[in-house]
């Protein structure tokens, strides 16, 4: 035991500690939504996208289906906060002190262009939606039993007009 309060009392210590649960979360994330929904990126090769309705055994919505967007941005809220939490609580050099303050940073800023996303993609007359938003790229899920080409450049607008992501990096698929 005092072997392992020593190796994490250190600054290399916390730096791996923080390290390994940077690395938990997205991890979490990414396993969290990656299902069997298709995503398409937006290209003009992909224009008109249709998605496919899955078949129901039952007629009622479950509550789960009712509430996956509020599920799903609750989640990404708080796996978002645990990052920025872990990320500030740590003591560690002025150099390393710096990056952090970088990195809680570069996560407000993404949670503000997701929520802004949100907003704009629902004024255009989709009942709800969620956004994404990460160094890889911006992923949305719109509720919608379909999209159609028109839908899609106008949620490719606001993207690209709220974060400067390009078309690649961008991924919109809907959720009934």
């Amino acid at each position: 035991m005092k072997k392992i309060s020593k190796f994490f009392g250190g600054v290399r210590g916390k730096q791996i500690l923080v390290g390994l649960l940077a690395v938990m979360v997205i991890a979490a994330g990414y396993y969290r939504f990656s299902d069997n929904r298709e995503i398409y990126p937006v290209t003009s090769d992909t224009l008109p996208i249709e998605e496919k309705k899955a078949e129901t055994t039952s007629t009622e919505k479950t509550s789960q289906d009712k509430d996956y967007f509020a599920r799903a941005r609750y989640e990404r809220d708080c796996a978002r906060s645990e990052t920025v939490e872990i990320l500030s609580v740590s003591s560690v050099s002025n150099e390393d002190a710096e990056n952090l303050k970088e990195k809680i940073a570069e996560h407000e800023k993404n949670a503000g262009n997701e929520t802004a996303i949100e907003n704009s993609v629902k004024t255009k007359g989709y009942e709800d939606c969620v956004a994404f938003v990460d160094e890889t790229g911006v992923k949305v899920i719109v509720k919608a039993s379909k999209l159609d080409a028109e839908g899609v450049e106008a949620i490719k607008n606001i993207i690209i007009g709220q974060t400067g992501a390009s078309p690649t990096e961008i991924k919109i698929s809907s959720k009934e």
